[in-house]
């Protein structure tokens, strides 16, 4: 009998029941004939509206599922609940709010193993609704690379990882459990430490882009955030004499692209909203070099 790779996968999840649902009946869906896989689920909500869904779809399923609660607001502190209940040499991380193509899991595992990578990663494919306007295309569209492609980071919506790079390297950070950004520092730290990570561009999961999103307004808040992370996750490890000219590279890139907007909003509203976007990263970046304080996009008050 040929003994099957153990692979655990783990979902932070808040608030998302519905959503939640979907991506399990999409794991259910997997082809593992190769695979023992086990579902950790990590609910982010004190008052476990996950809970119902996941007792429910265990009773359907016969799967193994790992449920839990992180009652402190914190995505990082989540993701680490759920790497407290690793059992298995390999795991993955799936976002609550996605749904995985068929064979995704073997996918991964193909990939790690072929191009013999530590980490390997997924492209995750945003939805838009069919009447959302043409602008935000572009601007929801995320980057995919050929597979093997070697990446110095990555997001934690679609990942697989062999267990042994939690050796010695501290897990997710927690200073980043509000803002976002925990992944792309947790997988830059793990590059910076000698990991091999790689893409699989054929391993896709989708995510459904909620209509509220589908503002100007929404995405500079988004791209500013992004901004403050940049600055923290890359900037702060930047030698001295680098940053002089990052600071003042920046500086004139703000400054340009305001004396530009008026004019560019009255000839190209998409360029426009590019435009905009950029003047917020850029915005992110120097606000948390002077202020050090962060934009807390997850806080929800505890009276929601």
């Amino acid at each position: 009998m040929i003994e099957k790779t153990a692979i655990d996968v783990c979902i932070a999840t808040f608030k998302r029941p519905l959503a939640l649902r979907e991506l399990l009946e999409s794991l259910r869906s997997q082809s593992l004939s190769g695979i023992s896989m086990r579902l950790i689920v990590v609910d982010n909500d004190r008052h476990q509206s996950a809970c119902a869904v996941v007792d429910d779809f265990r009773t359907d399923s016969g799967l193994e599922i790992v449920y839990d609660v992180e009652p402190q607001q914190n995505i990082s502190l989540t993701r680490n609940r759920a790497l407290g209940h690793l059992r298995a040499d390999y795991f993955a991380f799936v976002d609550d709010d996605e749904t995985v193509c068929e064979g995704w899991l073997q996918r991964l595992l193909d990939g790690l193993h072929h191009y013999q990578a530590d980490i390997v990663f997924g492209p995750v494919i945003s939805i838009l609704p069919e009447d959302a306007p043409a602008w935000a295309q572009a601007n929801f569209k995320r980057a995919r690379h050929r597979s093997g492609a070697k990446m110095e980071t990555g997001g934690a919506g679609n990942v697989l990882m062999k267990r042994t790079v939690l050796a010695a390297m501290q897990h997710f950070n927690p200073s980043f459990g509000l803002t976002g950004g925990e992944d792309t520092d947790f997988f830059y730290r793990m590059h910076l430490a000698g990991r091999r990570l790689v893409w699989c561009d054929d391993a896709w999961a989708s995510e459904p882009v909620a209509p509220e999103r589908l503002t100007l307004a929404w995405l500079r808040r988004r791209e500013f955030r992004g901004g403050q992370n940049f600055m923290k996750i890359f900037v702060r490890r930047y030698p001295a004499y680098r940053k002089p000219f990052w600071f003042a590279f920046k500086s004139a890139q703000i400054t340009g692209a305001v004396l530009a907007l008026p004019l560019v909003r009255l000839t190209s509203y998409p360029l426009y909203v590019a435009l905009t976007i950029r003047v917020a990263a850029a915005s992110g970046q120097l606000s948390y070099c002077f202020s050090g304080k962060d934009y807390e996009e997850y806080r929800v008050h505890s009276s929601h």
